[in-house]
């Protein structure tokens, strides 16, 4: 058997809706959230997000071998999946194609696989994408406009050098969660489905990751054979105000060691991860070889955690003007006053 390539990120880029909102959070903090403008759809953000990624990457649509898509939900076409849509638009006649799904925490599954399909030999440059278009499904009035929002990114992985790649992951079904999401068909919302959840989902599902994540994080540096002490960077996704820092001291790490992207964008499920990976290598400043752990949870789906090495000279898109870095610091900077 051939030996294993190292593999990791080359690329990341995100994309916001220019269409934002201020809101104020329960805690009485100002907030924003970003909904795709009339007539753009989940699909049209996430080729932004992927023309974005393969331009600083330098690298053409013919470059790619293989599209990864881990959108939910997945719009226009709620029960196919966008890795196909996505490649025939953007001219990849010869690359494969496939989609992944772990709700929120399908962009770290699709991270695993990408990295894993590079190390094996099998494809070259693969571009990930995920999007996260939750404002069709709610309509005009819907509580959660104070908590979804719409946004996409795009990862281009493909081979590193030794001792800057992707080393592990653990993941974990979160089925006692099933029943605190659903879906229905309804003719009140942009896309026909409605999302359907209780006032207590998301604490509830914050409640179930904390019971988890001590046990799971234990399986992840057993198998990588790195400590926790060793972590520079931990990245969380931020599915509610409370969510990084809880979860912070549950992994035992301090505040100042992950950011918060709660209150500029709001829970944008599987997108969430990627958008709070680039926040935080762009405000922390990630070296090559820095150790960075990654979580992110989904109801109904997978809780996941990884581990990587940085890369060197990985290309870091520019932040959208609706979703600066001069804001994300500002929140930063308060959030870790009030520590």
């Amino acid at each position: 058997m051939a030996e294993l390539k190292p593999a990791g990120i080359r690329a990341l880029t995100i994309a916001v809706p220019s269409d934002r909102r201020d809101i104020t959070l329960p805690s009485g903090q100002p907030a924003v959230r970003h909904f795709l403008a009339d007539g753009m759809t989940g699909l049209d953000l996430e080729r932004e997000a992927a023309e974005q990624a393969l331009r600083i990457a330098g690298l053409e649509p013919g470059d790619v071998d293989l599209i990864l898509s881990a959108s939910f939900p997945a719009l226009p076409e709620p029960c196919i999946g966008n890795a196909t849509p996505l490649a025939y638009a953007m001219g990849m006649k010869d690359a494969a194609a496939y989609n992944l799904e772990s709700a929120c925490a399908g962009g770290l599954v699709a991270l695993r696989t990408a990295c894993q399909e590079v190390m094996l030999g099998e494809y070259k440059n693969v571009l990930l994408t995920v999007v996260c278009p939750y404002s069709p499904t709610i309509e005009a009035g819907h509580p959660a406009t104070t908590v979804i929002g719409d946004a996409a990114y795009a990862m281009v992985v493909g081979e590193t050098a030794p001792g800057q790649e992707f080393l592990g992951g653990a993941i974990r079904n979160s089925g006692p969660t099933c029943d605190l999401v659903a879906w229905g068909v309804s003719d009140k919302t942009a896309s026909g489905i409605r999302l359907e959840v209780g006032a207590k989902t998301a604490g509830q599902l914050e409640d179930w990751a904390q019971d988890q994540l001590p046990g799971l994080s234990r399986q992840l540096f057993e198998r990588t054979g790195v400590s926790r002490e060793d972590v520079d960077h931990w990245v969380l996704n931020a599915p509610t105000p409370n969510f990084v820092d809880r979860t912070l001291k549950t992994l035992g790490a301090s505040p100042k060691d992950g950011v918060n992207i709660n209150r500029l964008l709001g829970n944008i499920g599987p997108s969430l991860i990627g958008a709070s990976l680039f926040y935080n290598a762009h405000l922390r400043g990630f070296q090559p070889g820095d150790l960075v752990l990654c979580c992110s949870v989904g109801s109904e789906a997978s809780l996941a955690i990884t581990l990587m090495r940085w890369p060197e000279g990985v290309a870091l898109g520019e932040a959208p003007a609706s979703a600066s870095l001069e804001e994300m610091r500002r929140y930063e900077e308060e959030r870790l006053a009030a520590a």
